[in-house]
């Protein structure tokens, strides 16, 4: 602690690609996909339920995050738990849906291909997990409250009708409701990594990759594209415990916050380089390095450099002719 990372490395792209058609290309372990993305589902890969923060509870399980709230009737809707494979499986599918034009309500992968992607070899367990996981996303209910008009709002609405497995292939069919708002959605690039990460681990990899990925994509043309907040990315990992919640107990705010967050963002080297910086752009001073603690490290920026990113085109305007 107390130091900062280099980011030094080149970078490069990895194929051209359109915003309204994006295709790129695959290169070794830094490959990329492509995935529909909505502020919702970007939201909610942020949450986690396990069963034992739901026990106790009767009838209605649900948890709100600003303007998004999902619920489930009971708790044995909850499957396991809404967790990170939730989360990776809910992303795997939403890729195939993606790459295939998003034409299908149906949307078929299989338990081969998956493990494959996650670098899994224990079929067994790997289908408990899948199964479990399908069971949560089949009960979940999504309502969310757009703020702008390039977001759709949600109305507890289902995210599937039918899910299964049968002979090795996962079937996944969208509600009505969900394929209609997803398949018009944009696409953001998604890095296959985050299907190799560890979760035990490197927990909180997941979650600080999916949201760089999402802030890179969305600000892709603006010159934050590649900075983000300490603030930011603690808010997206439901892994870390709060500071409040540190200082309450044995407050070991270095060893059980900002170690977990430099180690599981130094998981992601393969990828990106990271260091810390102050919003003009400028390295941490020899003072701030020494006297390293809590308080300076919430109030930093992470500078992002990408190894390989895919190179996206703006948009093009359609130009209306007048007579």
């Amino acid at each position: 602690m107390g130091y900062t990372k280099g980011i030094d490395g080149t970078s490069s792209t990895i194929g051209q690609v359109l915003e309204t058609n994006l295709q790129v290309n695959s290169v070794s372990r830094n490959a990329f996909r492509i995935m529909k993305q909505s502020s919702a589902m970007n939201k909610l890969s942020t949450l986690k339920i396990t069963k034992k923060m739901a026990s106790g509870t009767e009838d209605e399980v649900c948890i709100e995050k600003d303007n998004l709230k999902i619920s489930f009737e009971n708790l044995a809707g909850l499957g396991n738990g809404l967790k990170t494979t939730t989360h990776r499986l809910a992303d795997a599918l939403m890729i195939k849906f993606t790459e295939l034009g998003s034409k299908e309500q149906i949307v078929t992968l299989s338990l081969d291909e998956y493990m494959r992607l996650c670098e899994l070899k224990n079929t067994t367990e790997m289908r408990k997990q899948v199964n479990s996981d399908l069971k949560t996303l089949l009960n979940m209910r999504v309502s969310f409250q757009k703020s702008s008009n390039r977001e759709q709002s949600m109305q507890d609405i289902r995210l599937c009708t039918n899910v299964k497995i049968k002979n090795n292939i996962i079937f996944f069919t969208f509600s009505d409701e969900f394929f209609i708002i997803m398949k018009t959605m944009p696409v953001m690039p998604y890095p296959e990594k985050l299907f190799r990460i560890n979760l035990k681990k490197n927990p909180n990899s997941y979650y600080f990759l999916k949201k760089i990925s999402e802030h890179k994509k969305m600000n892709y043309f603006k010159k934050n594209a590649d900075t983000l907040s300490v603030k930011t990315l603690l808010s997206c990992t439901p892994e870390l415990p709060s500071y409040d919640e540190v200082v309450n107990t044995d407050r070991a705010v270095g060893r059980r916050i900002i170690e977990p967050f430099e180690r599981d963002m130094n998981e992601l080297s393969d990828i990106l380089r990271w260091e810390y910086c102050h919003s003009n752009g400028t390295k941490l001073s020899d003072d701030e390095l020494v006297n390293f603690n809590y308080h300076i490290f919430y109030g930093l920026l992470i500078k992002i450099k990408w190894r390989e990113y895919p190179k996206l085109e703006r948009k093009k305007n359609k130009v209306s002719k007048s007579k």
